[in-house]
């Protein structure tokens, strides 16, 4: 196993122990946005430039899950691509506060976004309040 995989796995079960408050509300109040907007502008000032897009497929259920971890580098495009084939579905990425919004089942779900951020960030759906994978942000 390498010290890589070791410490995606070790990071990965932290954020499990610290990640237990979970997602109070699918709906963000006018603050939680202001709020999120701010934290861009700041994080967007460290940012490094990068033209690396991550591409993740998921299907709930199939390939989807808690032990399932990403990596992507910082300033690098994440595009998340996931699909629900039996509900309707909502997705959330904490950290970055991003929602898919209502996914009819069986269509998939297209979030992408500028990882400008480094971290650990869980996605989650709105509808099951599972964890769907965890995406790792590292510079």
């Amino acid at each position: 196993m390498s010290t890589r995989s070791v410490f995606t796995k070790s990071l990965f079960a932290i954020c499990l122990l610290l990640g237990t408050a979970g997602c109070s509300s699918s709906t963000s109040d006018s603050g939680d946005e202001t709020k999120s907007e701010a934290t861009s502008d700041v994080t967007s000032d460290v940012t490094s430039a990068t033209d690396e897009v991550v591409e993740i497929s998921v299907i709930i259920g199939q390939t989807s899950g808690s032990a399932v971890a990403y990596q992507a580098t910082l300033g690098s495009t994440v595009r998340l691509k996931i699909l629900n084939p039996d509900v309707d579905d909502e997705f959330h990425l904490h950290g970055y506060d991003l929602e898919s919004g209502v996914t009819p089942a069986g269509q998939e779900a297209i979030v992408e976004f500028t990882a400008d951020k480094l971290g650990t960030f869980d996605l989650e759906s709105h509808v099951t309040g599972e964890w769907i994978l965890t995406l790792v942000v590292e510079e």
